[in-house]
């Protein structure tokens, strides 16, 4: 049996650059639905902690006592100030060949997914986006591990033409290709 696998290391990589991406942010009437998710999931930790106070009062030291209702405090301005702080990277890019999605300001998340991996796409509306009138755009690709991308707080229309560019360019990709007429 000849051996004779090579793996040459490839010096001259075209790395795109996106230092001149154009990103579009998300609706900013989506920061209200994310506020009020954490306003209604800051109750709900208060009155956890309220229950468990009225139970098991007396068990506690004066040092615990403060200590639980100063960590219940921190850990909702951080979701507040992380949200606020957070929503300005929230933004978004259609290109000719993919979807451009960023997200986070402590851990930044730059996710690009070529139209022509994408295998499904959904367009979603809950009852308080449907009153702001915000829709989220979920794109779904073959891969295991981080391959799906979700987009929220996109203006309806604006969600509906990025389903119907998206569609549009995997049908006349796929036609390209000698495909389904699907």
């Amino acid at each position: 049996m000849n051996q004779n696998f090579q793996n040459h290391q490839i010096f001259d990589l075209e790395i795109p650059d996106f230092s001149d991406l154009k990103l579009t942010a998300v609706s900013p009437k989506y920061l209200k639905i994310i506020l009020l998710n954490i306003a209604l999931f800051s109750i709900f930790l208060v009155g956890i902690v309220s229950i468990a106070f009225y139970f098991f009062y007396f068990d506690l030291s004066e040092i615990q006592f403060w200590a639980i209702i100063i960590g219940v405090f921190v850990i909702i301005a951080f979701l507040f100030l992380n949200t606020l702080i957070g929503f300005k990277f929230r933004k978004y890019a259609i290109r000719e060949h993919d979807l451009v999605y960023q997200h986070g300001w402590l851990k930044r998340t730059l996710m690009i997914v070529p139209f022509n991996r994408i295998q499904h796409i959904k367009v979603e509306q809950g009852w308080f986006s449907k009153i702001l009138q915000l829709k989220s755009v979920s794109v779904f690709t073959a891969g295991v591990n981080g391959g799906d991308l979700t987009i929220n707080g996109l203006p309806e229309e604006v969600a509906e033409g990025i389903n119907n560019h998206i569609r549009g360019s995997i049908l006349k990709e796929n036609r390209e290709d000698g495909g389904e007429n699907a």
